[in-house]
């Protein structure tokens, strides 16, 4: 499994590096070919290794095919798209859960993971102060500012770090050979969430360091003095990457604030439409669409999500979809807590209440789908060829 790992890896790694581009042939293209090695993966007699909160993705990902034949969606067209995007979530999890159950597939990936958060992070980092809000230094993406690597959200894209960062500490800590690269590693995402510059993004990757390093030392993941040590070198190489970065841009949006009440009145009128229609929404992917009827206020500002997600969720699918995604998020929660590196989907769900991390950018939500997946696929065992001192077995 460790080769068709490696396919899966390739397809989320093209995701993110062409999230800037606008018109949706490369997502297409990874749906394609993600569908591709779904069949092949079907066509093999080997048994599919699942996991309990494959049932609640799994409905929801035919919700959205359930509001279309009952004619609840306002909106089939758009409801019609993002249905197929719920089930491409649904396929990355499932080939997740059944690539990563082998231990040898699940390391190779969660390094690659991580050294490929290094490669981005740093990208990010320089070109938010070079690129002039360039993607790669080459493609305008209509801002000046705020742009990290192919990330024109700095909100998304701290999410992105947060699935990411808790592997990286993970790997500092039981992978002795190479536990500098990755402490170098986890610094220089901490550093590029400094440089940019998103409030929310810097406390849940501040919770995720300290919940990480608290996980380790309660279930002796690794020797206190590692932990200690993981501290001290992680402490070192963050100041320097905060030097590098600068943290002036997120110390100024501390201090300034932002207005809010955009956020509050989408909030209000997701809840609203959540009365009005509590078991079968307005349908997935209607909710930029409904909110002018809904809102208090009118500054002129296109409000193209809601910025919680939850609240979205329960909005467009009505009571049953967001309680289906309630209950996937309360059965990956114990092999999150367990396999320590899953810290950073509940923290993505977390960043999900303030945000939209998992609307728009489908290529990001596939990255939560697969991080998700190798959660789900932990079992407590290390490869063979593990040097770590993680030994545990059961969970």
């Amino acid at each position: 499994m460790k080769r068709a790992a490696m396919l899966l890896a390739a397809l989320l790694f093209g995701a993110v590096l062409s999230l800037g581009v606008q018109p949706r042939w490369p997502w297409s293209l990874f749906q394609l070919l993600l569908f591709t090695l779904a069949a092949w993966r079907v066509s093999r007699p080997d048994p599919w290794r699942p996991h309990l909160a494959l049932l609640p993705a799994a409905a929801a990902a035919v919700w959205p095919g359930l509001q279309l034949l009952l004619h609840t969606s306002l909106s089939p067209s758009q409801t019609a798209a993002v249905w197929l995007d719920w089930f491409t979530f649904f396929v990355v999890f499932a080939l997740s859960c059944d690539f990563l159950s082998d231990p040898a597939a699940r390391a190779w990936f969660l390094r690659a993971a991580a050294l490929f958060g290094l490669f981005l992070a740093a990208l990010a980092t320089v070109q938010s102060y070079s690129s002039g809000g360039k993607i790669f230094w080459l493609f305008p993406s209509g801002y000046t500012e705020g742009v990290l690597g192919p990330f024109v959200n700095r909100g998304q894209y701290s999410a992105w770090i947060e699935l990411l960062f808790p592997i990286a500490l993970w790997l500092t800590l039981t992978d002795r050979r190479r536990r500098v690269l990755y402490g170098v590693a986890s610094a220089v995402m901490f550093g590029s969430v400094i440089a940019g510059a998103s409030r929310a993004g810097f406390v849940l990757v501040c919770g995720e360091f300290v919940a990480t390093l608290a996980l380790a030392a309660m279930r002796r993941t690794a020797p206190h003095k590692t932990v200690l040590l993981a501290i001290a070198q992680f402490l070192i190489l963050a100041v320097l990457a905060v030097l590098v970065a600068g943290w002036q841009g997120l110390l100024a949006r501390f201090q300034t604030g932002a207005p809010e009440t955009l956020r509050a009145d989408a909030v209000r009128a997701s809840v609203h439409m959540v009365r009005d229609r509590p078991w079968t929404g307005s349908g997935l992917g209607t909710w930029p669409t409904l909110y002018p009827a809904y809102a208090t206020i009118d500054t002129g500002v296109f409000m193209n999500q809601a910025h919680n997600d939850w609240a979205q969720w329960a909005a467009e699918g009505g009571l049953p979809f967001f309680f289906l995604l309630l209950a996937m998020a309360g059965l990956l929660w114990k092999p999150a807590i367990r396999s320590i590196y899953g810290v950073g989907i509940v923290v993505f769900l977390l960043h999900a209440l303030v945000d939209y991390p998992m609307q728009q950018r489908p290529g990001l939500a596939a990255w939560f789908f697969a991080v998700a997946g190798a959660t789900a696929a932990w079992n407590g065992r290390a490869p063979a060829s593990y040097d770590g001192p993680l030994r545990r077995t059961g969970g």
